[in-house]
């Protein structure tokens, strides 16, 4: 098969196409990069796929679907363990769309991937030592100086080579989800501006406000407004409860009275259904398949069991991969048959 690349000249596309090119080529396939501003549908047809990366190729895809080609979106993986330029970190693959929707359940019940996936890290951040609050309270509950004594020199040197904040990683395990009823604030995560003008929505804003309207038809529960942290145009929503400020860390969201995360596709989605707490999606997530998809659901929402996530993550393993295992080739081997699929127009 023959690939095209339109890339800008940044760092992060010289490492993607470095990867993409040794593996596809090291199955027999070859894969040329294009200047974005040279991209032509003229040059699209001659190519059996265009290498779509990121939400920032939204006139590369309009002259695509113009040229009536396929293509393979590309972006950062369901587990975002570690910055692309790592070897260990994942990029995702979706053929002809944001999302492998279509073909998840091809994979529902592969094991070998998801075995692996599943303990890759998401989120890490940092928690208090459990140790140390043990230690202060076992010697809290002394009095005799010479117990006091003794105490701090059989557990004072372990304790005090231990830090009092440890690393704590979140990882793409899934646990039950709670039931409807439970939780008290629904969280609505927002998205970039560029992630919009891909999917030729309304701006973040705007496009926040009117789901919170008419989420008000249907509920009264208080709203928490996260807006994507690094979109730079960011501000409160009236009807909500502003958390747009970057010291306010997803997790700890989703560690408070939370009874469900409204978005439109964004990953957190994916992170908050695995993490036990119900979604409603009104895109093409990754999370569809575990979530309620109309705003009307709100209070019926739609509470998966843990074999419907063990079952979307079986699949979405086979739709991601390591850096490193680009440059091998990997997912051109075990996606072969779907990306036939697609150019025979299945």
């Amino acid at each position: 098969m023959k690939f095209l690349f339109p890339a800008k000249a940044s760092k992060y596309f010289n490492v993607v196409f470095n990867s993409l090119k040794e593996g596809l080529e090291n199955q027999g396939h070859s894969i040329k990069r294009v200047a974005r501003k040279d991209l032509t549908e003229n040059l699209i047809k001659e190519f059996d796929f265009t290498l779509i990366f990121t939400v920032t190729s939204d006139v590369v895809l309009k002259k695509v679907l113009a040229a009536g080609s396929n293509y393979i979106y590309l972006d950062k993986g369901y587990a975002r363990n570690q910055r692309l330029m790592k070897p260990e970190a994942f990029l995702r693959f979706s053929p002809n769309a944001w999302q492998p929707l279509k073909h998840l359940d091809e994979f529902s019940t592969l094991e070998d991937r998801w075995s692996y996936a599943r303990k890759q890290t998401v989120r890490k951040y940092f928690v208090p030592n459990p140790n140390w609050p043990i230690y202060e309270e076992g010697l809290s509950q002394l009095t005799e100086k010479q117990d006091v004594l003794a105490y701090k020199r059989k557990f004072g040197p372990d304790i005090r080579s231990q830090p009092r904040d440890i690393i704590h990683y979140e990882t793409l395990e899934p646990r039950p989800t709670k039931k409807e009823n439970q939780g008290s604030y629904i969280v609505f995560a927002g998205s970039s501006a560029k992630y919009h003008i891909f999917m030729g929505l309304e701006d973040p804003e705007t496009y926040a406000k009117n789901v919170i309207s008419e989420l008000r038809h249907y509920t009264n529960r208080p709203v928490i407004y996260r807006p994507k942290p690094t979109w730079s145009a960011k501000k409160p929503v009236p009807q909500t409860i502003y958390k747009g400020d970057s010291d306010v860390k997803y997790h700890q969201l989703m560690n408070h009275d939370i009874h469900s995360v409204i978005t439109h596709t964004s990953n957190a989605a994916l992170e908050a259904n695995f993490y036990g707490i119900p979604t409603l999606v009104l895109g093409d997530s990754i999370a569809k398949p575990v979530s309620s998809t109309e705003l009307k659901d709100i209070e019926n929402i739609h509470i998966p069991t843990l074999e419907e996530k063990e079952s979307l993550g079986r699949s979405l393993s086979y739709f991601q991969y390591s850096m490193e295992e680009i440059s091998t080739g990997l997912p051109w081997k075990k996606l072969k048959h779907i990306l036939e699929e697609e150019l025979n127009g299945a």
